[in-house]
């Protein structure tokens, strides 16, 4: 099954389903099920950067019957896209996700269910197929999140990174990267201290000075800021955790989608992360303070002790630096195609050098 591995969506038919439903890679497979007929619908521009998607709305042959819609995520084909995906590890993270991790979440935490995982990492090929879980929609992160999305997105959060708060890490869980240790600290630094002169170059115009010197001065230090932040409690966090990574039920609920940067941290860095690129900048400081308070509140509710609990609102607004340092390299590096990828990225820029000079987040910088 691995050396058929598709790197285009036009390269799959209905053979090629029928033996991934069948085999499962690394999922269970469903052995009985033949489609015979298959539909391709593309989908993802504009919020797709690191992954090519499709529906997959299969027919099937015989009484046995699979799921009438799936989701096909395969790797992106952009070359400033591979390169980012490259160096965070993005596409076997994921698999790894899926593979052993999806399994041990609470029933407190939704994902997608994985019915195909194939992994090829020599040829460096990877293939995931997901139940589709319309009518539920991700928000709208160039609109920006309402206050009821970030009130729910923020539960599903709490729940989700209670599980493994400040706990000891398994070795069943050794696979899971942390967010520094010194080589990989050092070798990010270097990664982004490169690319801040093509990030100025290609967005500093539309942001403010301040947050952009607050950028500079911190570049040089975010290694140390990463062994610091990896003496914290951690948990599992998600990494990437935004209002178009979240699918919104209309009945309620939220489930969590893109597992390709899951990695031990702490877990005030995916609030900082939601809050600060997620939310219009007046809404979030109207309720910042509250929807921080309601993120503890999770994390009590679910067992968390309160003396692992003293740092989260310092680490919440030092992680805008990280962000900010991240988003340099990540999003100077990503092609923007369309408007709306244009928009998106202006979008989360924006509201994140906004929440860095509220919070003077500047003051984090090690000295």
């Amino acid at each position: 099954m691995t050396e058929r591995l598709p790197v285009h969506t036009d390269e799959i038919d209905a053979e090629w389903l029928t033996d991934a439903l069948r085999h499962g890679g690394w999922a269970p497979g469903r052995p009985e099920l033949t489609v015979v007929e298959l539909e391709i619908e593309p989908f993802g521009e504009g919020f797709a950067f690191l992954g090519s998607l499709a529906r997959l709305r299969p027919t099937y042959e015989g009484p046995a019957r699979g799921p009438e819609s799936l989701i096909l995520k395969l790797p992106t084909t952009s070359e400033g896209g591979r390169q980012v995906g490259k160096l965070l590890n993005t596409w076997w993270r994921e698999a790894m996700f899926y593979a052993h991790l999806a399994e041990q979440l609470p029933p407190t935490v939704s994902v997608p269910h994985c019915v195909f995982n194939g992994v090829d990492i020599e040829q460096d090929r990877y293939a995931l197929i997901l139940a589709d879980l319309a009518p539920a929609e991700p928000g709208d992160q160039v609109k920006g999140a309402t206050l009821a999305e970030i009130s729910a997105a923020v539960d599903a959060l709490g729940s989700y990174h209670a599980t493994w708060w400040g706990r000891p890490r398994p070795e069943k869980l050794s696979w899971v990267p942390t967010i520094a240790h010194r080589k990989g600290a050092a070798n990010l630094q270097a990664a982004v201290e490169g690319s801040l002169d093509r990030f100025a170059a290609r967005f500093g115009a539309g942001l403010p000075s301040a947050s952009m010197d607050i950028l500079n001065r911190f570049a040089p230090h975010l290694g140390e800021w990463l062994i610091s932040m990896s003496r914290r409690p951690m948990t599992i966090g998600h990494a990437d955790y935004r209002l178009e990574n979240l699918l919104f039920h209309p009945g309620g609920g939220v489930t969590i989608i893109d597992w390709q940067t899951a990695m031990y941290t702490g877990g005030a860095t995916d609030l900082a992360f939601l809050l600060g690129t997620s939310m219009d900048t007046e809404l979030r400081r109207e309720h910042e303070e509250h929807l921080l308070q309601r993120y503890l509140t999770a994390l009590r509710v679910h067992d968390v002790p309160e003396d692992l609990l003293g740092h989260v609102v310092d680490d919440y607004c030092s992680s805008m630096l990280w962000w900010m340092g991240m988003l340099a390299n990540n999003l100077s590096a990503i092609e923007t195609p369309d408007a709306r990828s244009v928009a998106l990225f202006d979008a989360m820029l924006s509201r994140l050098h906004a929440a860095a000079i509220d919070l003077e987040a500047g003051r984090f910088i090690p000295s």
